[in-house]
């Protein structure tokens, strides 16, 4: 330990540690752990100034998750507890144990004994050299289709029938493990994935049925895999748990075995900050929680872990589920909400410069009460589900009196990450996603590789919602009350390849959020629809009160039976569409509409945007009413090969766009109602670097009032 300007500082060293050490430089402890219980005693010593644990070289591997409580807060913001790299090292936190002791089990394969009790608790998930293992599986790339409904022609999610020769013969399937990884929805919706234990297979009448049933029908054309069968493990970077007889059998991709590195991991959570039980859900905000008397300067007083913060760190290799069920209502089931690292009952804690990696779940994941979290400059990858995500609670949801008391996951900061390849186990990963979580700021950020969405904001639409929460009556005027998922600032992040293996998606999407929320300043581009359909911006059912402005979307494109129907997608009430910049993007029109599952669509702003060879369409009205567009003009159109704007869908029942209008027959509805000064002329648009855009100083924008994308909001 040393101390210097009432600084504390601590050492931790997994390679110089030794059962003499005290903390210091020079006898520095061998776990974090004995680190963080010192700290504790100093704290409740009465020591409130700041504290440095320095994390030194090396791997710590953990046997159960390095757990934080509000006894180890820090005492106020100039008495904070920091968790840091030593300057020169990269520490590494794991999550799980090195396999060393295999024996050949023939054909390549190899097993290790990690004991039957023991696999039915963890190891759902294997990496192998950094990179992740998957239970044996068939097909080994891409899907197969279910050839229709189960036995009796019953949807219901209980099982399906298969195309004969899809399903290998398994004896004794429903015991040796096999699941099937589904996307359910009739064959029709991919919007999420489940992973179902197989109850059994009958060779025969070609079907599987299912212990628990979907909670949607499953029919011709829905995707699905099998795996976790011994049969399916036939390459390399497969694995197999045998959990009757406690053996892990694995293919390496590398051999010798002994020499590669290859970890089990043993817990869904490498590190968990969690506050206690108590009067903290009372409190509406901190203000009222401080004139209650629940809040000092540590939190410890009403159970609230507080003031840590958690620099340059590697935190890798947490554990994934036995199976997967979808969200209900898009509220995540409890035992899905897991992270690298988790936060619950915590407020004012940073994570910041750390590498965030091989995730069974998510990567980082703020649970129920959180409030201003940072989480900043870190690189979030290779996950298997979200790289951030932040839930708070449902309406009608927790111990509260009313609905302000409810919002309690608000104000976090996420900005400057880099978060990619999300979604290797869950097919609906996404970069960044809120529930009920509000007031947030996500800014600078990088995303790419998700098989879903870049970034999400979720909530609950009106016409789903009960007829009354906290002893109050729902109604149309009060009911975006309820939607906490409000006033966040998406900006300046860069979005690409992603909607990678779903559909009816978008890179940003919204749905049920509550007003307020802003999207300004964001590049989304390079990315593609690859089967059925999906968007760029989509505010999707009940999204309403969004600004939309100022973003680049260029080369996004529909590849094989996908289609990019709209750049940007607005449903929803009071949107507005501004001084966005669409580029190079191969959809059906630039902007579409519709009204749908009884949620207005109505008084939409669309102005001062200019669309250059993206599209035929400037509009597709799904259901048109004249009430949908409250305002449209000063947009600018332009197509290399001359082709003036067409408009379609909005009378006429032309629901799918067939019958595209002439631009001047759009300019004449409703008496000239819209688009009257909106021109389809060359924009001078120079690109000095692909996807960096500038318009020069001729460019008739200008004379339409464009705003320059990089002045500040």
């Amino acid at each position: 330990m040393e101390s210097t300007n009432s600084l504390l500082e601590y050492y931790v060293s997994p390679i110089q540690g030794d059962t003499i050490a005290n903390g210091s430089q020079l006898r520095p402890w061998k776990s974090i752990a004995q680190a963080r219980d010192a700290v504790r005693e100093q704290r409740s010593s009465g020591y409130n100034g700041p504290v440095n644990v320095w994390i030194g070289e090396g791997r710590y591997m953990l046997n159960e998750p390095l757990t934080f409580t509000a006894e180890d807060s820090g005492a106020g913001n100039e008495g904070r507890t920091a968790y840091r790299a030593l300057p020169g090292s990269a520490p590494v936190i794991c999550g799980g144990r090195r396999l060393t002791d295999w024996e050949p089990a023939g054909d390549g394969v190899y097993r290790s004994f990690i004991g039957a009790e023991a696999l039915r608790s963890f190891g759902y998930t294997l990496f192998e050299n950094g990179e992740r293992a998957f239970e044996a599986r068939s097909p080994k790339q891409g899907y197969f289709a279910v050839e229709g409904k189960g036995e009796g022609g019953s949807g219901g999610g209980r099982g399906f029938r298969f195309k004969r020769g899809d399903v290998p013969t398994i004896a004794n399937a429903a015991n040796k493990g096999l699941k099937v990884f589904i996307w359910p929805g009739e064959g029709e919706w991919n919007w999420f994935s489940e992973t179902k234990p197989v109850a059994a297979v009958d060779w025969d009448k070609d079907t599987v049925s299912f212990y628990d049933p979907a909670p949607w029908g499953i029919d011709k054309g829905s995707r699905y895999r099998l795996q976790g069968a011994r049969e399916l493990l036939t390459e390399g970077g497969e694995f197999y748990r045998d959990e009757r007889e406690g053996y892990l059998y694995y293919m390496p991709r590398s051999l010798p075995i002994e020499k590669q590195d290859i970890v089990l991991p043993l817990m869904k959570r490498v590190i968990d900050i969690a506050g206690g039980d108590g009067q903290r859900e009372r409190a509406g905000s901190e203000e009222e929680a401080g004139l209650a008397g629940l809040i000092d300067d540590t939190g410890a007083a009403n159970g609230i872990v507080r003031h840590l913060e958690f620099r340059g760190l590697t935190v890798e290799m947490s554990d994934f589920l036995p199976s997967y069920r979808m969200p209900e209502s898009n509220r995540e089931r409890m035992e899905a909400r897991e992270g690298l690292i988790r936060l619950e009952n915590a407020e004012q804690v940073t994570i910041a410069d750390c590498v965030l990696r091989h995730s069974g779940l998510s990567g980082i994941v703020l649970n129920g009460r959180c409030k201003d979290i940072r989480i900043v400059n870190n690189a979030i990858e290779h996950l298997g589900f979200n790289g951030i995500y932040a839930i708070g609670f449902a309406p009608g949801e927790g111990e509260f009196e009313s609905v302000a008391e409810s919002d309690v996951n608000r104000g976090h900061a996420m900005a400057g990450n880099t978060v990619r390849a999300g979604g290797e186990l869950i097919g609906h990963g996404s970069g960044i996603q809120l529930y009920q979580s509000g007031n947030c700021t996500i800014d600078g950020n990088v995303i790419s590789g998700m098989p879903r969405y870049g970034i999400s904001l979720k909530g609950l639409r009106y016409k789903a919602m009960e007829q009354a929460y906290y002893g109050t009556d729902v109604t149309w005027e009060n009911h975006w009350d309820l939607l906490h998922a409000r006033n966040n600032r998406i900006v300046r992040n860069d979005i690409s390849d992603v909607m990678k293996d779903s559909q009816d998606g978008g890179m940003f999407e919204a749905w049920g959020a509550g007003l307020g929320n802003r999207i300004v300043g964001n590049r989304f581009h390079d990315s593609g629809i690859y089967f059925s359909v999906g968007y760029g911006i989509y505010l999707d059912d009940a999204a309403d009160g969004f600004l939309v402005s100022r973003n680049v979307v260029h080369d996004l494109y529909g590849s094989g039976k996908g289609s990019l129907w709209f750049v940007i997608f607005a449903k929803g009430v009071d949107n507005v569409i501004e001084n966005n910049l669409l580029v190079r993007n191969g959809a059906k029109a630039a902007i579409g509409t519709q009204e749908m599952a009884g949620e207005p669509n109505r008084d939409l702003t669309v102005r001062r945007n200019v669309v250059i060879d993206s599209c035929e369409q400037l509009y597709h009205f799904i259901n048109w009413g004249d009430e949908r567009l409250k305002e449209a003009d000063f947009n600018l159109f332009y197509r290399a090969d001359g082709g003036a704007p067409t408009v379609s869908g909005f009378r006429g029942g032309d629901t799918y766009g067939k019958v595209p209008i002439a631009w001047e027959e759009w300019r004449a509805f409703l008496g000239g109602r819209f688009d009257e000064h909106t021109l389809s002329t060359a924009p001078l648009l120079e690109e000095a670097e692909r996807g960096q855009f500038r318009f020069s100083p001729d460019s008739p924008v200008w004379s339409l009032g464009w705003q320059a994308l990089e002045t500040e909001d």
